[in-house]
């Protein structure tokens, strides 16, 4: 049988990346990766980079970062301000069948990258 936990405990288990994303001095860092695993763009978050409710984890609109390799985006991991990782193997796309949602996956070099939405949820 699998493990089941409370709304309250998944809410304070999200609120715990937020603030491990938090942690550092600047905001955490969203980087985008491709199909071929290139780095394409770094997004500076908010700070606070984002709230939980309903067991769903919701980033607060980031900053515009500018893309530095073309590609597809794929995936995309979080990090905190000192580049220590806190989340990884987010899905990217442009349907909320993605963790991470954007206009448009195909990035070409030096375009400005903004995300439309970010969640994690819970579980």
């Amino acid at each position: 049988m699998p493990i089941v936990y409370s709304q309250a405990a998944i809410n304070a288990r999200l609120m715990a990346v937020v603030s491990t994303i938090d942690a550092g001095a600047g905001p955490g860092i969203m980087d985008i990766f491709t199909t071929t695993s290139v780095l394409a763009a770094s997004i500076p978050l908010a700070k606070p980079s984002g709230s939980a409710s309903g067991g769903i984890l919701t980033f607060f609109t980031p900053q515009a970062g500018t893309t530095l390799a073309s590609g597809v985006a794929a995936t995309a991991n979080i990090q905190d301000s000192s580049g220590n990782p806190v989340v990884s193997g987010l899905t990217v796309g442009n349907s909320s069948a993605y963790d991470v949602i954007l206009n448009d996956p195909n990035i070409g070099t030096g375009q400005i990258i903004a995300l439309t939405s970010a969640v994690i949820i819970g579980s």
